[in-house]
């Protein structure tokens, strides 16, 4: 099937940028693979009711090639134990080694090179299909209700409807964390995550809430990802225009969560791509004018999504800095692309912003007849009433 002409530059730029069709299909084919191993009969897993679901920007359909052709996809998981497990039941490090076991098994038998990786808070395995991934699996079990009904208050307080909350707080996750100073004993304190929940607030700013749908939305394996939204577009432009700025400091770039979690507030549900741009730039540019070291998670609005900027150990990356200055080069360098009115300056103008090379040609219609219009700033509402969901099953 040929593919629809681009509606706007905006759009010949999403085509250089978005994952190939392939990388969806290995994705989907290696999280196939995973779940139906794990849930084998003869599984160390078999006992526990395990449920491996996406997160990350696969879940949230905001992934993005990567700048060098060199660097793996990066697919995120969650392997969640519904029961057999609970906190007087068993530490963090057995959790996390019960879960490992089972997929040290599952490298070998896939004949994966690459030994099976402990991280902080998960297992990292690195393999080639056609094209270089790794999966990151973070072990996880359900929280209690009263943790629920803590996180249902909290996001009550932040302005989020009951009936969204609710879903919200099902999902929310115990994890496991090497750092955590109760990781190797029995102990009720341990690291909370909610990557379910998170991707059902993104996914609810994307169109308007329609009553009843809440309780019967599903999370399929993999995002609907052939037909998105302006809002994730928004996200994945953001993403690379910052990667491409950070090429050669990656460790420097600002996180992924906290410009899509400014982007899903600022966003209006039916704006065209260049005004949902147009007003995140401008939520971006309140969040460095506020000089705020909280980007607080709407999920759970006691975490920090910028903690890092005040960490001692992250001190030497000036991450705080380092995002003022993407936001002021991101609205100056946006302005200009959408504001070009000459082929050869805007193919150069991609190439230098975003290390994209796009076709001869590509952008000779957008500029020939209309002139964009440039970003100016204008007053952002951060606080637009959420949308209808897609979530994960329980």
């Amino acid at each position: 099937m040929t593919p629809p002409l681009p509606a706007s530059r905006l759009d010949v730029l999403l085509r250089e940028i978005d994952l190939p069709e392939r990388a969806y299909e290995l994705a989907e084919r290696r999280y196939e693979d995973l779940g139906e191993w794990i849930g084998r009969p003869e599984s160390g897993l078999a006992d526990y009711d395990t449920h491996i679901f996406v997160q990350g920007s696969f879940a949230l359909g905001t992934a993005i090639r990567p700048v060098n052709d060199s660097e793996e996809y990066d697919l995120d998981f969650s392997c969640k134990l519904r029961q057999g497990v609970t906190r007087q039941t068993h530490s963090q490090e057995q959790l996390k080694n019960l879960v490992g076991a089972e997929l040290a098994a599952y490298r070998l038998a896939r004949q994966i090179t690459h030994p099976l990786e402990p991280k902080n808070r998960c297992w990292r395995l690195q393999y080639r299909d056609e094209l270089p991934f790794h999966m990151d699996i973070v072990p996880g079990i359900r929280t209690d209700e009263l943790q629920r009904q803590v996180l249902r208050e909290r996001m009550a307080s932040g302005g989020v409807p009951e009936v969204l909350a609710r879903d919200i707080a099902r999902r929310a996750l115990w994890i496991t964390d090497k750092q955590h100073r109760q990781f190797r004993v029995l102990s009720p304190e341990w690291p909370s995550s909610n990557p379910g929940g998170y991707q059902l607030w993104f996914l609810s700013r994307m169109q308007p809430l329609a009553k009843g749908l809440l309780a019967e939305a599903q999370i399929d394996p993999v995002p609907i990802y052939r037909s998105k939204t302006p809002l994730q577009q928004a996200v994945q432009l953001l993403k690379r225009h910052r990667d491409a700025m950070f090429a050669h400091d990656p460790e420097l770039k600002p996180a992924s969560v906290i410009l899509t979690t400014v982007a899903g507030q600022a966003y209006m549900s039916g704006e065209a791509l260049p005004d949902a741009i147009h007003r995140i730039l401008q939520a971006l540019e309140a969040v460095r004018a506020s000089d705020t070291d909280r980007i607080l998670n709407p999920v759970n609005p006691l975490e920090n999504f910028a903690d890092r900027w005040v960490r001692p150990d992250c001190v030497n990356l000036h991450l705080k800095q380092n995002f003022h200055l993407w936001i002021t080069q991101a609205r100056r360098d946006f302005a200009e692309v959408l504001a070009a009115t000459h082929e050869q300056r805007l193919t150069e103008m991609v190439s230098d912003v975003f290390d994209v090379r796009v076709p001869e040609g590509a952008f000779r219609r957008f500029v020939a007849t209309t002139a964009a219009a440039s970003i100016t700033p204008r007053h952002v509402s951060l606080s637009s009433p959420p949308a209808r969901p897609w979530h994960e099953q329980e």
